[in-house]
């Protein structure tokens, strides 16, 4: 998949004096469909196809073609000299790591993270996938102490905003697995989800936490402020004016607030964004390729990424195997799907993928902080729709290249460009991609499962109990969730005082103050702590982007 490094936007250009008022109220706001605070952004170009509505005929021999196209996509890889695999012991990564190794026999690592939010089925998964592929088994161990600790160094590095812990503990896998020898190039399973409709339900559970992002953050902008106007200008054209009324008055009259975001919502056309941005300074290339070779969905110059490693498969709830496929057989542990174990004890709040995974609705805003604003907010567009008109027209590819770029890719290539190592997404490639995006809907959304017919493809590689593994939510976690609470809290207060939020020129620290201390009150069940603490983080990690860019004003791009 094409990405490439554009100029920043004027918007996003960063001032001497550190980050521009406009960028950051832009992203709380979700005003555009691409940000980029300091430095370049990723772009991803996935082919400008339309699925075929029609059912086909053989589902077998679509499936077959779809293997082959796998396994030509992966054996590239491999020829090249990869033989190291990100492996969580989803139905992706699972795939990857033992196609692998049928073209490089004993050859293969396969790298996995033990941190305390993974998923316990999960880990078993990647472990019983080694030893049915001979791949050799790293478990990279990540202690909870240290997401804390390295989460400025992970936002400094990312140049970007960071929303969840495990974009920090992807930073830490990277690190220590190149100081256990992994690379220098390792093999992901990102995008799988994105190019074979992994998660039903996906768009729509995106629109509802954007929605959820919006209203809370309206709780701690300042009003007042020309940009956050301009912001909400930007996402809805025509009526940030009438939405800043309906804020304050609903405040006040609930009803006459509502009254007033129905009438903003009429104003509906798309904002033009410019998301050209500065190629990336030093020529670091991750997806290098040959000179004429066709080139994959990403083309990452040295840009960010967002999937740590073994966060491939996204969640899709299931009931009964896919038609045609045997279900694994029952635990014992007395008619659960999955044994219970120690990770499994205490549920944990999903603040991580969910954006593109479409789980964690049971930990969604009962309804908008600001009561007025349920209407306003359903009726602004999502970012994904915010694109230049050269954008593709499928809202399927929108969204599938917004999420990639804005929120999948990011963490993980430049988590793992931090310590010397480059990541390469082969369900991203350019000929995979195609033969992804060319099946028809109906092969791939089928008994409640996404990757219907990918599952059923690869059913001669990877064993059932993982292949048909139900899916549970996993890298849950907040700093209310983590066993390290304290120390979290402790970073959040340190970040989110008057004199860091103050330069931001957008943010009122008082509200920030009262949110953080309603937060610190929650327990870590509440269906509010996802979306406070992704705004929290939000927060501090702006303030440490503002803090580095005033320290090395010099060179804005460090």
């Amino acid at each position: 998949m094409p990405t490439r490094t554009p100029a920043a936007p004027p918007q996003a250009r960063t001032p001497a004096s550190g980050l521009s008022a406009r960028a950051v109220a832009d992203l709380l706001c979700h005003a555009r469909a691409t940000h980029a605070l300091l430095g370049p952004g990723l772009i991803v170009t996935l082919p400008r196809r339309v699925r075929d509505a029609r059912m086909p005929e053989d589902v077998d021999t679509l499936a077959g073609q779809l293997l082959a196209v796998w396994s030509d996509t992966v054996r590239a890889h491999v020829e090249a000299g990869t033989h190291d695999v990100s492996l969580s012991g989803g139905v992706d990564s699972a795939a990857l790591c033992a196609m692998a190794a049928r073209h490089a026999p004993g050859k293969v690592r396969a790298w996995t993270m033990d941190v305390h939010f993974a998923d316990a089925t999960e880990r078993s998964n990647a472990q019983r996938m080694a030893r049915v592929t001979g791949a050799e088994l790293v478990d990279v161990r990540i202690p909870d102490a240290v997401l804390p600790d390295l989460f400025e160094q992970a936002v400094i590095t990312n140049r970007a905003v960071i929303l969840n812990a495990r974009a920090v503990a992807s930073f830490a896998f990277y690190r220590e697995a190149h100081r256990q020898g992994a690379g220098p190039v390792l093999l992901s399973g990102a995008g799988a989800d994105e190019v074979l409709r992994g998660t039903p339900g996906a768009m729509t559970s995106a629109k509802a936490r954007v929605d959820e992002d919006r209203a809370l953050a309206m709780e701690v902008l300042r009003h007042d402020a020309p940009a956050v106007m301009d912001a909400l200008r930007e996402a809805f054209p025509g009526g940030a004016r009438d939405q800043a009324h309906a804020m304050d008055s609903g405040r006040h009259n609930p009803r006459e607030g509502r009254a007033h975001a129905m009438d903003a919502s009429n104003h509906d056309a798309p904002a033009v964004v410019d998301n050209l941005r500065a190629p990336f300074p030093g020529g670091a290339r991750d997806h290098e390729e040959a000179p004429g070779a066709r080139r994959g969905a990403v083309d990452n110059p040295g840009t960010p990424s967002r999937k740590a490693p073994g966060s491939d498969q996204k969640s899709d709830t299931r009931t009964e195997p896919p038609a045609g496929e045997s279900r694994p057989a029952p635990p014992e542990a007395g008619g659960c799907d999955q044994p219970a174990g120690p990770r499994s004890a205490q549920q944990p709040v999903d603040n991580l993928r969910g954006v593109s995974e479409g789980v964690n609705s049971d930990h969604a805003l009962p309804s908008p902080p600001v009561d007025n604003l349920g209407a306003m907010l359903a009726a602004m567009p999502p970012p994904w729709d915010l694109t230049p008109e050269e954008g593709p027209e499928s809202e399927e590819l929108r969204y599938a290249e917004w999420v990639l770029r804005e929120l999948i890719l990011p963490p993980e290539l430049n988590g793992a460009r931090a310590h010397g190592l480059t990541v390469r997404t082969p369900y991203l490639d350019a000929g995979f991609t195609e033969a992804a995006l060319a099946l028809p809907e109906s092969v791939l959304l089928r008994d409640g499962f996404g990757k219907w017919l990918f599952r059923h493809a690869v059913r001669s590689l990877v064993p059932d109990e993982v292949r048909l593994a139900r899916k549970t939510p996993r890298y849950g976690h907040t700093a209310l969730s983590s066993p390290v609470r304290p120390r979290w809290l402790e970073l959040y207060s340190t970040w989110l005082s008057p004199a860091r939020l103050e330069p931001l020129q957008v943010i009122d620290p008082q509200a920030v103050s009262k949110l953080l201390e309603r937060y610190t009150r929650l327990s870590p069940e509440d269906a509010l702590a996802g979306v406070m603490d992704r705004l929290l983080m939000r927060l501090v990690s702006l303030a440490m982007l503002q803090a580095h860019t005033e320290a090395h004003p010099s060179c804005p791009e460090s």
